[in-house]
């Protein structure tokens, strides 16, 4: 019997892979090299945790705006790039360790579900990445920056772009039997507002208690303490139906 759910769409950064001392801390270093000022990661969960900064080159660039230095956009950007990419890839991006085993990810694909990743990363960095884990073969599907056409998470349109390219590829799967898993309220809320899913995971550097008890408070259906875990979610959830049949 084939699967109710279709489809599995994931973050990357805090689902997949660790994002703690790369993309936190290029904002961390990024901040103190326009201001002076060390930024702890409290403060940045805390404008995470409010919503709206998907993008960590925006949430870069605001932290520097609220400690009353003016600097352009573009600066910030070049610099937290150097940062985290480095000249030939040999920035922060490459110490990123991973958050999911191999093995998940090939039991997912046993189970029957159509895999895919939406990000706010850059595509070159998403794909990297994957390359780098030996994960492109079980990714078919990658929504990244470029993808979004500036209406990044919690705006529901980049989970709509996701659905429409697999439709495109002959591969149909309506929102309701999708499902989302981010570790974000930004990922919960857009889970929600395209119909798919939402699936919460709190990633090893924050509180799980805590996190987890926001992500049910936007809107987390489900909220797991490892993406390794999302294999039985997903047999408890296919059971479900079946059990009610009975």
């Amino acid at each position: 019997m084939p699967p109710l759910i279709k489809a599995v769409l994931f973050d990357l950064d805090g689902v997949l892979v660790d994002v703690s001392r790369s993309y936190r801390r290029a904002i961390e270093e990024t901040v103190e090299h326009f201001t002076g000022h060390k930024i702890t990661p409290a403060t940045i969960q805390r404008y995470k945790n409010a919503g709206g900064f998907n993008n960590d080159w925006k949430l870069t660039h605001t932290l520097i705006l609220d400690l009353g230095i003016q600097v352009p956009l573009s600066r910030v950007v070049a610099e937290f790039q150097r940062r985290y990419r480095g000249e030939h890839w040999d920035g922060f991006i490459a110490q990123e360790p991973p958050l999911v085993g191999t093995q998940t990810l090939a039991q997912l694909r046993r189970q029957g579900y159509i895999l895919g990743i939406v990000t706010g990363r850059p595509e070159a960095e998403a794909r990297w990445t994957l390359e780098r884990f030996g994960w492109r073969p079980y990714f078919p599907l990658l929504v990244a920056m470029e993808h979004q056409d500036g209406r990044g998470k919690p705006d529901p349109f980049p989970l709509q772009r996701a659905l429409a390219m697999l439709e495109a590829a002959g591969l149909p799967v309506a929102p309701e039997r999708a499902v989302y898993v981010g570790d974000s309220v930004d990922d919960m809320e857009a889970a929600q507002a395209a119909g798919l899913i939402p699936i919460g995971v709190v990633p090893p550097y924050l509180d799980l208690s805590q996190h987890a008890a926001l992500l049910r408070e936007r809107g987390a259906a489900h909220v797991l303490a490892s993406t390794d875990d999302l294999p039985r979610l997903m047999a408890e959830l296919e059971a479900i139906p079946a059990q009610r049949a009975l």
